[in-house]
């Protein structure tokens, strides 16, 4: 353990020398290209990858500058750069796009712009070779050099290769994984058993740098240019090779033994001199691809999977390194998914990826450097690039911390943890701004940084046995936000639309909050709440919907430069007012009728009509009305007019504007106008004088039916016509008359027309009545019964009652007519002739005839009526018949009876007293001299001779008949 420690304090001495920006972009899979930044994460699509069609399945190597600018990438046979076009000789490197690590690059250690590309092959069939990158050549995007091309280090080799950062120095090792009889010029045999070193060297002053070709000796393994595995952990070619980031540990992954071993082995390794050693601690048995070390090389991750692609299973495992004697008791599985095998890679944000093959976006391992560590198999979205097996390899020094820092924030107390705390017994510090602290026990140690920039800490640590090491590294104190005053009249806002809400750029907002600060340096985002502004989640939209009411916005602005998750932010707060704007509906024109003087010219009441603005508007909120001459007046709340005194227009149609405004907030009002309108009076016509005729009861009065006179009135049709006593009435529309209206003599008619306007105009006409004639009383007339009257008629002599009727009226002026209904009779229709006749309807005694009396100049009339009396005339019984078809008496027939009798019943006997005929007013049939009673009932014609009869008229008025009638032929 104390040699292990060792080694770690040593590294982290050189930790500041290799700029993690050369790790910022990666390119890999299938054209995904991501670019690190401190904090936030940034995705791009790199240009490089858009347009040079990469895709390779594993191994992959990519490189920036000192400012984190792609330079070049390659899957270890095509090297590109970052324009996405090939290289100048960048095609036939010896690496190859199925092995697991492809290739790495490594800058030339005092050679500005060189870069050594080592590559390796698949399957254990290739070497282990390098070649030259110049970026001085091709215009500055680069050249491989074509006479330090695929130099061979080691003729074979299995599909690793690492490198780190050489103790004290830029120079670099570089590491990998072959058969111990393997040579430059000669290819190994048997299983991968020994680890081999190479050490990249650069001599400052003629600033030459290059690659020496002997592996490093081994001073553990008899000065053999090699370093032994034991047989146990001999490995084929798949998996990867990592060293850790403070270079004091290796550990080699097998994924596919063979005849060798599947697992994780760990070794140790000095980067001050390149050795290698320890026996290798197993730390995995099954199929192992990808490992990966935390920043501060205190953690160790690796996979479990034997699957290729991305259906299949995959395990991670996590173990604690600090303690030498209790690494695997540490161990900790922290992932079991469906996914196959892939490398792991450590990031410039301190988290670790996993690829997922065919995926568009990375695992992540969150936490890597606490003992909770999570896996996040959704971790990082790289869309629209898709991952395969291999993540890109980089110089792991460039990762390496010797403490980790919490909030390094300007004004903050930051946190110094240093790593493996527990094996720590004291330190002391120089935080490099004057500061100093000395702490006994594996405490965390803070300090208040007042101003922003680069501080180099130092620290003396003392560990649990003894040992005393000196650590330096260089930080950086970030600017701290503030929350400038805003402006506060930009708080209150307007409902326009009576949404509900408003739309609010808190983009304005955004200069008040930076105030003098560095608009490139600090992001502002806007929150819902102080929770989601402490933690930078859930930002509002800058267009953002605010609703009625007071709303509190949570304001956060943090330093971007920051890799502090927080981002060196500060927060505040301010209240977004959004108040309701009155809704108006339209408002009716004020209307008013012109005076006589028509001159279009009134003066209007406008505080009666303020009820009529009100109810147009529309809030459950309280508002002040005014009323303005202009539209700008109104806008502006100028010029308001005075509506306790008339208001006289200057045009017969003026336009008044209305200003609606919220009491709570006089900035929230709408407009709205209506017009003073002056109307004309309604043309009307003048009706005709009428004259009407007296009727009953001859009173000299008469109603009329008004409405008759509208169309002359109103010909058109379009207003309302009223009818008056009096001119007063008329005009002022009072006291309608009703209709019918009851006139007696002659009297004036006062009219007013009103339009739909409400103006009205009137006129007058003149109603006379005329005396109708005085009509006599006739007395009742009865029927006329003579020779000439036929018994089933009722006859009548109307011209009897001519003299009753005239009343002593001149003939010669009137006229005198009769009619069965007054309806008839008033209308002067269906008058009836002198000779009246009507059918004889029994049990109907009397009847009512009218006479209509008319005056012949004045057409006036009258009517009375009278009774006509219906009286039976006698019925003639003929004694005697000659039934022989000559047409002359051929029946025994009794004019009248069946008309004026109809429940008669008239029975014929013989001599003997039998009865020989029967018939009745229900089936009437006059007796023709056959018997249809008795034995020669229907036998023929009775003999000649006397018959007698009965007649029974069932009439109360009328006795029965009993006679005889002689029959002969």
């Amino acid at each position: 353990m104390k040699t292990i420690y060792s080694l770690l304090l040593l590294i982290f001495v050189s930790t500041t020398m290799l700029a993690q920006e050369e790790s910022s972009w990666w390119i890999f899979g299938d054209q995904a290209g991501v670019e690190f930044t401190p904090n936030p994460q940034n995705r791009s699509l790199d240009p490089a990858v858009a347009t040079s069609g990469y895709d390779t399945d594993e191994g992959v190597a990519s490189i920036s500058d000192d400012s984190g600018n792609l330079l070049f990438f390659t899957d270890g046979i095509t090297v590109w750069n970052r324009n996405g076009n090939i290289m100048p000789n960048g095609t036939g490197l010896d690496g190859n796009f199925s092995s697991t690590q492809s290739a790495i690059i490594v800058k030339a250690p005092e050679s500005p712009g060189v870069y050594f590309i080592f590559t390796v092959g698949a399957g254990g069939n290739g070497p282990l070779s390098y070649s030259r990158v110049e970026m001085s050549l091709n215009g500055g995007l680069g050249d491989v050099v074509a006479g330090v091309k695929n130099v061979v280090l080691i003729q074979s080799c299995a599909e690793k290769v690492a490198a780190t950062i050489q103790t004290g120095s830029n120079n670099a090792y570089v590491m990998t994984f072959a058969e111990s009889n393997a040579t430059s010029t000669v290819n190994g045999t048997g299983n991968f058993n020994a680890l081999f070193t190479w050490e990249v060297r650069g001599i400052p002053g003629p600033n030459v740098s290059f690659v020496f070709p002997n592996p490093v000796l081994q001073q553990g393994n008899g000065n053999l240019p090699y370093y032994s595995v034991p047989t146990a952990s001999s490995s084929a070619d798949r998996g990867q090779l990592r060293v850790s980031p403070d270079g004091t540990k290796l550990v080699i992954c097998n994924q596919n033994s063979f005849n060798g071993f599947e697992g994780t082995v760990l070794y140790d390794f000095n980067p001050g001199n390149g050795q290698f050693g320890g026996n290798g601690l197993v730390l995995h048995n099954g199929p192992v691809y990808g490992a990966e070390f935390s920043p501060s090389s205190q953690y160790l991750y690796h996979d479990e999977s034997s699957t290729y692609g991305f259906n299949g299973n995959k395990k991670i495992f996590q173990y604690e390194l600090c303690d030498a004697n209790n690494i695997l008791a540490t161990k900790r599985e922290i992932a079991d998914v469906s996914e196959g095998r892939s490398t792991l890679q450590l990031a410039r944000d301190g988290n670790i990826y996993v690829g997922r093959f065919d995926q568009t976006e990375l695992g992540m391992i969150v936490g890597p450097e606490t003992p909770t560590a999570t896996y996040n198999a959704n971790g990082f979205d790289i869309s629209p690039g898709v991952s395969k097996q291999g993540l890109p390899v980089f110089v792991q020094s460039s990762f390496s911390s010797s403490f980790t820092l919490n909030d390094q924030c300007q004004g903050d107390a930051t946190e110094f943890l240093l790593a493996c705390l527990p094996q720590v017994a004291a330190s002391t510090w120089d935080f490099g701004d004057g500061n100093t602290a000395s702490v006994t026990g594996p405490v965390a140690v803070y300090n208040t940084y007042a101003s922003a920039g680069t501080y180099v800490v130092s620290v003396n640590v003392t560990n649990v046995s003894g040992d005393t090491r000196n650590f330096t590294q260089e930080i950086t104190i970030y600017e701290n936000g503030i929350v400038d005053p805003i402006d506060t009249t930009l708080l209150n806002y307007c409902d326009d639309d009576a949404s509900g809400s408003e739309i609010v750029d808190l983009s304005q907002f955004t200069a008040d909050v930076l105030g003098s600060q560095d608009a490139t340096t600090f992001d502002i985002t806007y929150h819902a709440n102080q929770t989601d502004a402490d933690a930078g989640v859930n930002e509002l939209p800058l267009n953002f919907d605010a609703p009625l009411g007071t709303t509190t916005i949570w304001v956060r602005i943090a330093n971007n430069t920051s890799p502090i998750d927080d981002g060196c932010s500060a927060i505040d707060s301010f209240d977004l007012m959004v108040s309701p704007t009155p809704a108006i509906n339209p408002i009716p024109d004020f209307e008013t009728c012109d005076d006589i003087s028509q001159d279009g010219i009134e003066d209007f009441d406008l505080a009666s009509y303020l009820p009529t603005i009100q109810s147009a508007v529309s809030t459950s909120f309280n508002v002040t009305i005014t009323l303005h001459p202009t539209q700008m007046d109104a806008d502006t709340g100028m010029n308001a007019i005075d509506t306790s005194v008339a208001y006289t227009n200057t045009t017969s149609t003026e336009t008044i504007y209305v200003r609606v405004e919220n009491d709570v907030d006089q900035d929230c009002y709408s407009t709205a106008q209506f017009n003073l309108v002056v109307l004309s009076e309604p043309t009307i016509g003048t009706p005709m004088n009428i004259e009407v005729c007296d009727d009953a009861p001859l009173d000299g009065s008469s109603d009329f039916d008004l409405t008759e006179q509208d169309i002359e009135v109103d010909p058109n049709g379009l207003g309302s016509v009223s009818y008056h006593a009096s001119q007063g009435d008329a005009e002022t529309g009072a006291n309608p008359l009703s209709s019918p209206y009851t006139v007696t003599g002659t009297q004036t008619i006062y009219v007013r027309l009103t339009d739909s306007n409400g103006c009205s105009n009137t006129t007058q006409f003149d109603i006379s009545v005329l005396d109708a004639p005085s009509i006599g009383q006739p007395q009742d007339l009865a029927n006329i019964c003579d020779e000439n009257s036929s018994l089933d008629q009722n006859t009548f002599d109307l011209s009897v009652q001519d003299d009753a009727v005239l009343n002593g009226n001149d003939p010669a002026n009137h006229i005198v007519n009769y009619y069965e209904s007054q309806g008839d009779a008033e209308a002067d229709t269906n008058a009836l002739g002198t000779n009246y006749s009507t059918p004889f309807q029994a049990g109907v005694t009397t009847g009512t005839l009218y006479a209509r009396l008319e005056n012949i100049q004045t057409g006036c009339f009258n009517v009375v009526a009278f009774t006509i009396i219906f009286e039976r005339c006698e019925i003639i019984f003929p004694e005697g018949f000659s039934p022989n078809d000559d047409g002359v008496n051929d029946t025994f027939s009794i004019p009248g009876l069946a008309e004026q009798f109809p429940n008669f019943v008239l029975k014929i006997f013989n001599r003997n007293g039998s009865m020989i005929y029967e018939t009745s007013a229900n089936n009437y049939e006059e007796f023709a001299g056959i018997p249809n009673k008795g034995l020669l009932a229907g036998d023929g014609l009775v003999p000649v001779g006397v018959y007698f009869y009965t007649i029974e008229y069932n009439d109360p008025d009328e006795e029965d008949t009993a006679s005889w009638v002689y029959i002969n032929y």
